[in-house]
């Protein structure tokens, strides 16, 4: 099988995956349940942001959750600001080890760049789907994959992002093809403007590099999504994998 049939084949297992809500390692209220007056119907409001200085409490607090099993912590380093990142771990191809995100769900806005900055401590060899950003959307009892972005290796070895299109079925290339670095932070930043007809449009940027840009093109036939951040693997080398996340934002400008 080759490699986009592999992408194709591992999104689709990333799609149907049910999460488990958890409240992290951070107790958020004295009952523990932080998120029991949040509404996943509600707007996704903007701007909002997280440094994870409440640990994961921004998530939950916001009709969000962490998925269960699957080894999140916050850190104090590294960081990109503040005194607190987040660790995703994952055992790649693992039956239930395969991913460690975090998600905010609900009404997505109409447009919004949606940023997150990441560092990877150490390269890997990928033979499948590494995933960093996932959308999908649907309602709160089925979903499908609407955009992602996830690393592969270049001739080289080096890694770099690709997009993944799953409305119109393509893989889509940026325009430059720029490495990501190995032990130092870097930024991606979607720009998604939700479109069910032809006037939607996606942009990605990487360090304030414009690596993608699409326009007149469905983005998203739902009016419910879920945006997931974090670490999501299915056949790594070697096997196990830690990324940290910091200064995860949705905003409504650049």
């Amino acid at each position: 099988m080759n490699r986009a049939a592999l992408i194709v084949t591992a999104l689709c297992e990333l799609s149907a995956c049910e999460p488990t809500l958890t409240v992290g390692e951070w107790v958020c209220s004295p009952d523990g349940t932080p998120d029991a007056a949040a509404d996943v119907h509600a707007p996704l409001s903007i701007p909002w942001s997280t440094s994870f200085e409440n640990r994961f409490c921004d998530y939950t607090a916001s009709a969000g959750f962490c998925y269960e099993p699957g080894t999140y912590r916050a850190v104090s380093s590294p960081a990109h600001s503040g005194r607190h990142a987040a660790a995703f771990t994952v055992r790649a191809g693992a039956p239930v080890d395969f991913q460690s995100r975090c998600v905010r769900q609900g009404a997505l806005p109409k447009a919004a760049y949606y940023g997150v900055w990441y560092l990877i401590p150490s390269a890997a060899q990928n033979a499948g789907v590494w995933n960093l950003v996932h959308f999908q959307g649907g309602d709160q009892t089925a979903q499908h994959g609407l955009w992602d972005i996830s690393l592969v290796n270049r001739p080289d070895g080096k890694l770099r992002v690709v997009v993944y299109d799953f409305l119109n079925r393509t893989g889509r290339e940026p325009t430059v093809q720029v490495p990501v670095p190995i032990g130092s932070w870097f930024h991606l930043e979607l720009y998604l403007s939700r479109a069910a007809d032809a006037t939607g449009e996606v942009a990605l940027y990487q360090d304030d590099q414009l690596l993608l840009h699409a326009a007149d093109i469905v983005t998203d036939d739902t009016n419910w999504g879920q945006w997931y951040v974090g670490n999501y693997a299915t056949a790594l080398t070697p096997a196990d994998s830690t990324l940290y996340v910091d200064d995860v934002t949705v905003r409504a400008t650049r």
